[in-house]
């Protein structure tokens, strides 16, 4: 870490205009890391390293264009950091418009959601067409997509060599039994969206045949374009996630299984604590966020039995991680804070 710190300070540094782009409708839906106090916790720190920061929501944006110049047009936000929608009457608030120019201004795109999910095509063609005026874009698009595939992203690891849970597609409703036939899984396995809601919702440990079953048919009828994966389950008692920022691992942190429950994430109510990785793992998940060409990502790590001389398993790479849970237990540093540091030397931008 010192030499990321020194690699820090021995860069020019130069503030920048920091738009976060959120999404009232996830808000609503309790889906993504788009929460108010995640804003202000970039607020606060923006304010204390001289970054401009401006909250934007894809509800109601447009772009507007004059002389060259691009601005984003969006709602007004109430004291709570809301977004204030239109009333009945059709009454709307805009706030002033922000003008943006690629040279100094970098684009945190919060609350896209993932296909399949919550994705809506119209949000994504707004930071698609901001990435081809030449901003920059965290994360980019290419990386979007990558995270949003639980299935793509579990073979691309594989394929170079990291360890991951054995998963395996569940491609029609009445398919269930092929597939857990094929892939030689045993219960209790994991039934999951391969696209994933990144708070942990939808995760599902099925016991057995009689009840994996009747839920996959009930879910594929709820929504005929849902796509379904079948994961190995792995017993632990807690998994680690890494973040992973400019091609160094900033902070990592140990997430505790719930009790009474199968999940770890923070979002939930997971109990976390900070950890020291193994060179394995760091390892392990600089090659997982170089392969989806990340520039922040959370890296999700299933710890092996021995840390020191086994791969861990990869669990999934999120392109949007939550910030407040690391935050939270880092105590040398505000991670928030070395992030917003990172992208005031121009070069990272690249």
């Amino acid at each position: 870490m010192e030499k990321f710190s020194s690699f820090i300070t021995e860069q020019k540094e130069e503030s920048y205009k920091l738009i976060v782009f959120n999404n009232s409708t996830e808000k609503r839906r309790d889906v993504g890391d788009t929460s108010n106090s995640e804003f202000n916790l970039l607020i606060n720190s923006a304010k204390k390293v001289g970054v401009e920061i401006y909250n934007v929501d894809y509800v109601g944006l447009f772009i507007s264009e004059n002389n060259g110049k691009l601005s984003l047009n969006s709602f007004e936000f109430d004291k709570n950091g809301e977004a204030i929608l239109p009333k009945e009457n059709g009454e709307k608030k805009y706030q002033k418009p922000i003008e943006i120019d690629p040279k100094n201004t970098l684009i945190f795109s919060r609350g896209l959601g993932t296909y399949g999910y919550t994705a809506n095509r119209r949000y994504v063609d707004y930071i698609r067409l901001l990435e081809d005026r030449g901003f920059k874009t965290i994360p980019s698009i290419k990386t979007w997509d990558m995270c949003s595939s639980k299935y793509y992203c579990d073979k691309l690891f594989m394929e170079n060599g990291l360890r991951s849970p054995k998963t395996l597609p569940i491609t029609y409703s009445d398919d269930t039994e092929r597939v857990i036939k094929d892939g030689e899984l045993k219960f209790p396995l994991i039934l999951k969206a391969s696209s994933g809601s990144q708070t942990g919702v939808g995760v599902i440990m099925a016991e057995s045949f009689r009840s994996l079953h009747p839920t996959v048919q009930m879910l594929s009828f709820l929504n005929e374009h849902i796509d379904l994966l079948l994961q190995e389950y792995i017993k632990i008692d807690y998994d680690i996630r890494v973040l992973v920022v400019n091609g160094e691992v900033l902070a990592s942190m140990k997430r505790n299984v719930m009790d009474g429950d199968i999940r770890t994430n923070a979002s939930l109510g997971a109990k976390t604590e900070s950890i020291e990785l193994t060179e394995i793992e760091k390892e392990a998940s600089l090659k997982v966020a170089k392969l989806v060409d990340g520039d922040l990502v959370g890296v999700d790590l299933l710890p092996a039995k021995d840390r020191e001389k086994e791969q861990p398993y990869i669990l999934e790479v999120n392109g949007t991680p939550g910030l407040g849970g690391i935050e939270e237990v880092t105590k040398d540093k505000s991670v928030t804070q070395e992030i917003l540091k990172i992208y005031m030397n121009r070069e990272n931008w690249s």
